[in-house]
């Protein structure tokens, strides 16, 4: 079971508060929605520039 290390909760892994944006999976405490951790996506694939002409 994760421990916050601002809060101290211990919080089941179902319970975490999940964002994902570009690629990253955020992860924050439910109790006091401090950063718990981030994880990056190995499938994500950026967008293509686009040319101007």
């Amino acid at each position: 079971m994760p421990t916050c290390k601002h809060c101290t909760a211990e919080v089941e892994t179902e319970d975490l508060i999940r964002h994902e944006r570009r690629g990253l999976t955020l992860v924050h405490c439910p109790d006091c929605n401090c950063l718990m951790g981030q994880y990056r996506d190995p499938s994500y694939q950026s967008p293509e520039p686009v040319e101007s002409e």
